[in-house]
């Protein structure tokens, strides 16, 4: 699989600089799905998770074409996600919205899904699958690679990140 190779050096969390920007940075996420929804939240303060907002996220996350099916979604995906949109859009020099193509799928709906893994990140609340507006998949997956994300997918429209076991790699 060829990705593409982006030299960044990653932060530390504890540390890490503040931006610009009230909707990005490493403990809050600018996020939208397919549906039409979208959201700017501080998922997280210091190394407190804000449950009310990470139930926003997780109704965002929803499976909203079986029904609006949710479940709790790991919270460290939301770190991940809120890693490289921070990142990226530090680089830019303005905010990058992530576009949440398939968070949460019901084991239902993910059958039906061609080439979908039986036991897939999604169905378990830890995967989604995404763009970064204005951002090729090539581009992003060289960044959550240099963070090290678990499960890493490069497809030609779009990224899969997930917080499975580490290591897996793959092209779509």
């Amino acid at each position: 699989m060829a990705v593409a190779s982006v030299a960044l050096a990653a932060p530390s969390i504890l540390s890490a600089q503040d931006t610009p920007w009230a909707e990005v940075g490493y403990d809050r996420i600018l996020v939208a799905n397919t549906n039409g929804d979208r959201l700017a939240v501080r998922f997280r303060t210091g190394q407190r998770y804000d449950t009310s907002n990470l139930q926003r996220l997780n109704w965002l996350w929803r499976d909203w074409r079986d029904g609006g099916a949710q479940r709790q979604i790991d919270p460290l995906l939301f770190g991940d996600l809120a890693l490289i949109q921070t990142r990226m859009s530090l680089d830019f020099g303005a905010p990058k919205l992530i576009l949440i193509n398939s968070g949460f799928r019901t084991a239902g709906r993910n059958a039906t899904i061609e080439g979908a893994a039986r036991n897939s990140q999604h169905v378990q609340g830890r995967a989604c699958d995404f763009n970064m507006v204005g951002v090729s998949p090539a581009l992003v997956v060289g960044y959550a690679e240099s963070y090290g994300v678990h499960g890493l997918g490069q497809y030609s429209n779009f990224t899969h990140i997930d917080v499975g076991p580490a290591g897996r790699r793959w092209a779509g």
